[in-house]
């Protein structure tokens, strides 16, 4: 397990900013609220932007206005995929675990919004210790 030092540079996936912007319940929009508060370092390529975008008119054109104002909000650099690790981000958070496999050779863990919000959780209760 990684060590959390803030912010934490992550990685988001489409389907982590498309569940963030459905609802305003769960890990995923936690994440991206952590992410405007400055507690975790957002990183989302272009490519990631566009199929958000494809997906919620097609799918969920009521969340395309909650969407927008987080990537307004929170995402500074929209860098392309390589990047993430160009960026030395610690994680890519996404649902789609099968998209990604391990890799030891590189510094970049893929992990789902709640286990990253629940490794956020344990390294900020120590620090409060």
């Amino acid at each position: 397990m990684k060590d959390l030092y803030f912010p934490v540079p992550v990685f988001f996936d489409s389907d982590v900013m498309i569940a963030g912007s459905a609802s305003a319940n769960g890990a995923s929009f936690a994440l991206l609220q952590m992410a405007e508060f400055g507690l975790i370092k957002g990183h989302i390529p272009i490519q990631v932007l566009e199929e958000c975008r494809r997906n919620l008119a097609k799918k969920l054109p009521g969340a395309i206005t909650p969407f927008e104002k987080i990537v307004e909000r929170c995402v500074k650099d929209v860098p392309i995929l390589a990047s993430a690790l160009e960026a030395k981000a610690c994680f890519l958070v996404t649902f789609n675990m099968k998209d990604y496999w391990p890799d030891n050779s590189i510094q970049l863990e893929v992990l789902t919004p709640g286990e990253l919000l629940s490794r956020i959780r344990l390294a900020v209760s120590f620090d409060l210790l």
